[in-house]
């Protein structure tokens, strides 16, 4: 590699290296995981910034391009080590067919609203469904690689996911004192319905903390269920011949999500030391957000705008059909 590749490659892996710490710095200051704030979105918002406010050299392109694909995809594989089979095992067979209807349901009638009702592109649908019906940011970013979603996209549905995510911080407990529900139900509604697993866990231990455990396991659940969405999705994507080499991954298997069902059955075969899976963790979320990082430096706010407002009220939609099929599922 010339050296000025490699110098262009060590100023872009720079930047994003300095968005993601930055981020990271900020979230852990104000704790702004208690409001649903990740650092994966709060990198892609300083990425989104920075590239919309200063002029940033085209040699950082290499740096972009691999945190969006290499770094990404690792990410997504040792995301997998927040999730166990046994946790599956701990909250039994009904809130694991609660999951499986609300992915099923948000994900394939998501997808048909997007594209059909709302106009929206093919890839923009499947990315803001999958976020909406599996883990909110991370889905979406988990699914951009096999639908190959535009940076504007990605960032759209991202951002749609964090919106209404929040929303529901302020919504839940609103619903857990006008409903009357248990705090078993309702930690399972919660778990199946809410976008990220930060906003689970605030909206649960403001029931007790046993119900914000409960939320949880049933969050972790549907988020297990991301590597099956991602290979039918892959799988479907082709055979309606929406792959070819410049708009699809180049197989209908994406590899990256077989690795991630091989790292959860790892995790839940093998008692790994404590410091080995605590720095493996830290170091797959440190690349899933400077995957987002590297995503907000590609996104140009006039590409946003162009969008307009259909794909937050296709995002609203989904958040509604959550809110009350949950219910029905779960409260009533």
């Amino acid at each position: 590699m010339p050296n000025h590749t490699c110098t262009a490659m060590l100023h872009g892996t720079g930047l994003i290296a300095a968005i993601v710490m930055t981020a990271t710095y900020i979230c852990r200051i104000f704790s702004l995981d208690q409001y649903g704030i990740s650092t994966l979105s709060l990198s892609l918002l300083l990425g989104i910034t920075l590239s919309n406010i200063c002029s940033l050299p085209g040699s950082i392109q290499p740096a972009i391009h691999f945190s969006q694909q290499k770094l990404l995809r690792g990410g997504v594989i040792l995301f997998g080590l927040h999730i166990s089979i046994q946790q599956l095992l701990h909250v039994g067979a009904e809130a694991v067919a609660i999951d499986l209807i609300v992915m099923a349901t948000l994900l394939i009638g998501g997808t048909w609203l997007g594209i059909s009702v709302f106009g929206l592109k093919r890839d923009l649908a499947v990315m803001i469904a999958s976020g909406s019906a599996i883990c909110g940011a991370a889905a979406v970013i988990a699914t951009e690689p096999v639908v190959r979603g535009e940076s504007a996209h990605t960032s759209m549905a991202v951002a749609s996911v964090v919106i209404f995510g929040s929303l529901a911080m302020l919504i839940y407990p609103l619903l857990y004192h006008l409903t009357g529900a248990s705090p078993e139900s309702f930690a399972i509604y919660t778990g199946s319905t809410v976008h990220e697993v930060a906003q689970v866990i605030a909206i649960g231990h403001g029931v007790d903390d046993n119900a914000a455990q409960t939320a949880v396991i049933v969050k972790m659940i549907r988020v297990m269920l991301l590597a099956p969405a991602l290979l039918l999705i892959s799988i479907w994507w082709h055979r309606n011949g929406h792959a070819d080499k410049n708009n699809a991954s180049p197989s209908p298997i994406p590899l990256f999500a077989v690795g991630f069902i091989a790292v959860v059955i790892i995790n839940s075969i093998w008692t790994m030391p404590e410091t080995l899976h605590r720095n493996l963790s830290m170091t797959g979320s440190q690349m899933l957000a400077a995957g987002m990082a590297a995503l907000g430096l590609g996104t140009d706010i006039g590409q946003l705008k162009s969008l307009g407002t259909q794909p937050l009220w296709f995002a609203a939609t989904l958040f509604f059909m959550l809110m009350a099929g949950g219910a029905m599922l779960t409260l009533i």
